[in-house]
């Protein structure tokens, strides 16, 4: 698939933008969340970066926008929605989009992109960690309340910080292709902890001093969701409190992994940011 990525100028943009979220999320017209065209408008004319993907046909099929924060810290760029048409998820679009959005916000001088996403989601998990190398340190739950769209419905919208450090060697790899993650089974005979399994009742094993956690996530929570309610609240709250334990303990999520039969988990280290940032992990 050809995709040309670029900033979004004209108000049919911003609109075609807008129709874009709201398959990305599947959201209905009635209880729409999308970010609106006049915001999206401010954005671009206030500090804001607005990108495009379009296909070979000239459609628009994905958007990406956010804006600059200025702190005593220092300054990052919060990306806000980064979203994809439904029927083209899973094609690269969302990675041109970012690569894209790290190569202007780069440009402006910017070494650090954030935003927030599911850590229940086990495809953006792994295209956030091991696509884009992001590092989360941070669990918030229910971070927006309810949202009304065929993907949030239902659920407390519990939220990682995703960390972004643009100039990293571990972003370079990983966008590159490198910093390959091994098998969950490789990781338990190197020593990992598996603080929830996918075997068996969905409850937290929380152990203190592991140098790997793997925190096992579902395959789609949205089909989970969708067939069995209760179930998905089961996998929320059992998620929430095994990553909560780590990440208050100064453990990292660094990466994605999945075993023999295709599961997926969250991989969590216990080693400092920059040693993450360098590419460091107990298996290297």
């Amino acid at each position: 698939m050809s995709i040309v990525v670029r900033r979004l100028v004209t108000p049919e943009e911003l609109h075609a933008a807008v129709d874009v979220q709201v398959s990305a999320w599947r959201m209905s017209k009635s209880q729409c969340e999308a970010v609106p065209a006049h915001m999206l408008k401010a954005l671009i004319e206030n500090g804001g970066l607005v990108l495009g993907a379009f296909d070979e046909t000239g459609r628009l099929v994905g958007v990406s926008a956010g804006w600059f924060v200025y702190t005593p810290e220092g300054t990052y760029f919060y990306s806000h929605i980064t979203g994809v048409a439904d029927d083209v998820k899973y094609r690269g679009v969302g990675f041109a989009l970012k690569m894209e959005q790290r190569r202007q916000v780069l440009s402006a001088g910017v070494r650090l992109i954030k935003w927030t996403y599911d850590p229940i989601q086990s495809l953006n998990t792994n295209f956030n960690l091991n696509k884009l190398g992001v590092v989360v340190r941070k669990y918030v739950r229910n971070y927006y309340g309810a949202i009304n769209d065929g993907i949030n419905a239902g659920l407390e919208t519990d939220r990682v910080v995703a960390e972004w450090y643009l100039d990293s060697r571990n972003v370079a790899e990983k966008t590159s292709g490198g910093l390959r993650v091994p098998r969950a089974e490789e990781l338990l005979r190197l020593g990992a902890h598996t603080a929830l399994p996918h075997d068996g009742p969905l409850e937290p094993g929380l152990r203190e001093g592991p140098g790997i956690v793997l925190i096992a996530l579902p395959h789609s929570i949205s089909d989970i969701q969708a067939r069995d309610p209760q179930l998905a609240r089961t996998w929320r709250l059992a998620t929430r409190t095994a990553y909560e334990f780590y990440l208050n303990r100064g453990y990292i999520v660094s990466d994605f992994t999945s075993d023999s039969q295709g599961r997926g988990y969250a991989v969590l280290v216990r080693e400092g940011l920059d040693e993450v940032l360098s590419g460091v992990r107990p298996w290297s």
